[in-house]
């Protein structure tokens, strides 16, 4: 009997190796991708809902060992990667390849990696001039700033499409992503001297009929220590782990759509602190979180095709409303860097502020003049009518009057400080006839703005609720200015606060 079994072994050796050999690979890749601390990754044999879409799903993943630049390797969540190290990030390591980038899209980025390799050892990275009595922390001061990033990645990843409908960017937010990501993909291969093999792919058929997306059931509090046990980490994970874990419950019941709103406003919006007359420093610091929002966007606009239409989308368009707002502003600091260049001593041009900002404002020139952007006013008008847009479409698409009265709060707010801006009184007038709609539209949701509505509500009545803007005194529209200013004054109070406690404590 059992020189039988050993025969029947022997005769197919041949095709166990083979059977043992594919199992055992194929187990090696499953549980590698799985494992990866790629922010890239994606999970196999995932949760039903990734598939619902689709018959036949095709997923990439590709294989990565070590760890990511610019993570510790820390187990603590809380831990912060490289903030508090001050370390070259545009170091390329042995064993990249550029000829295979070379002739492609990708050619500049190349360069420009290998340009500012060397950066931190050409240029110095001091910290003179500090106002002492500014009030802000030192672990701010001389947090780890990516000066390699701001340079090589897109600060002002809005200017592209900035004359084009919003329609034009929803259409295109999937290949934007998909080259954001790639761009990334070779930027990390760059930095941790690695050939990235090509995508292994693999196909999941997806049988019967798959469970509805279920609601997430989280509360305030819970959301809140969420957040703030993952504010320390870098953006980019944050949101990575916050659309694998979350974004796949039901966009309309439950709590996703308060969480997004949280993670952006709590955690990814970020505030930028003045500490020197110098303006280079806030400079770097306010094009420092707009890179940080870049990611936030590529990633929010291709979700937003899946999710347009739902209270979850709406959400996003608020955020996304409200990224366009701050672009407006770094496009200010943009053209105060360009007075800043020219009037630098030669003593300033030997810092790594110097030298990144000059390079910041080279990388912009050309599209700004493109975008017949030539100055603030011009920042300005395309920003305004851009914004309009996005409200716009929130307006339209957001089921049931979820949080109208706020999409047409922010329509007018934006329209009266636009004309208050222009002296436009025509303007101002389009924005009260706005206001004058808001009570008209049925209750769902939060209403954010409703206590500044109600004091502007107020002074309008007082002033015999007028259509026309020119019929205002003085005196009220600036009241209705300082209340529309002044309107996030507490939330910013507590903002700052918390990101004081959490992030940039200050020294006993």
């Amino acid at each position: 009997m059992l020189k039988r079994i050993r025969n029947v072994f022997f005769e197919n050796r041949f095709y166990i190796a083979f059977y043992i050999s594919v199992v055992s690979h194929i187990t090696f890749i499953i549980y590698s991708f799985n494992h990866s601390d790629s922010i890239y990754q994606k999970t196999l044999c995932g949760p039903a809902w990734i598939y619902a879409l689709e018959d036949e799903k095709q997923l990439s993943f590709e294989m990565s060992f070590g760890k990511n630049l610019g993570e510790s390797g820390s187990s603590d969540p809380n831990e912060e990667s490289g903030e508090d190290k001050e370390e070259s990030e545009g170091e390329g390591k042995d064993g990249f390849s550029k000829g295979k980038y070379k002739g492609s899209q990708w050619e500049d980025l190349v360069k420009n990696l290998e340009g500012t390799s060397e950066l931190r050892k050409q240029f110095r990275n001091d910290y003179d001039q500090i106002n002492e009595n500014s009030g802000v922390a030192e672990s701010y001061i001389k947090r780890q700033r990516d000066f390699e990033d701001i340079i090589i990645k897109d600060v002002l990843p809005t200017l592209k499409n900035i004359r084009d409908p919003f329609k034009v960017d929803l259409d295109s937010a999937e290949d934007n992503l998909y080259l954001h990501k790639e761009r990334n993909r070779i930027i990390e291969e760059f930095r941790k001297g690695e050939e990235s093999t090509q995508p292994i792919t693999m196909k999941i058929s997806n049988e019967g009929d798959l469970p509805p997306k279920s609601p997430l059931s989280m509360s305030k509090e819970d959301r809140t220590k969420y957040l703030d046990r993952t504010l320390k980490q870098k953006k980019e994970k944050q949101l990575d782990e916050f659309i694998s874990r979350f974004m796949g419950y039901d966009p309309n019941k439950g709590d996703l759509n308060l969480f997004v709103r949280d993670l952006y406003y709590e955690n990814l919006q970020r505030l930028a602190y003045p500490f020197s007359n110098d303006m280079s420093y806030f400079a770097i610091d306010y094009f420092q979180e707009n890179l940080n929002k870049e990611d936030f966007l590529r990633q929010m606009m291709a979700a937003l095709s899946a999710q347009l239409g739902t209270n979850t989308g709406t959400e996003i368009l608020f955020t996304i409303e409200n990224i366009y707002y701050i672009q407006g502003k770094a496009l200010e600091q943009y053209f105060r860097v360009r007075d800043y260049l020219r009037n630098s001593t030669p003593e300033q041009k030997q810092t790594l502020r110097y030298e990144t900002l000059r390079q910041v404002e080279l990388k912009y020139k050309k599209l700004l003049q493109e975008k017949k952007i030539l100055n603030v006013l011009d920042a300005e008008d395309a920003y305004v009518k851009k914004r309009i847009d996005i409200l716009d479409t929130l307006i339209k698409n957001t089921p049931n009057f979820y949080r109208t009265k706020d999409g047409i709060f922010e329509k007018a707010k934006i329209l009266w400080e636009y004309g208050q801006w222009k002296q436009d009184p025509k303007i101002q007038s389009d924005a009260l006839k706005l206001f004058y709609q808001i009570p008209k539209i049925p209750n769902n949701g939060d209403f954010l703005n409703k206590d500044t509505f109600e004091s502007i509500q107020l002074l309008l009545r007082d002033a015999g609720d007028p259509i026309e803007s020119t019929v205002l005194s003085a005196q009220t529209k600036d009241q209705i200015e300082y209340t529309l200013r002044m309107r996030n004054d507490e939330a910013m109070t507590k903002k700052k606060l918390r990101e004081d406690r959490l992030l940039w404590p200050k020294s006993k």
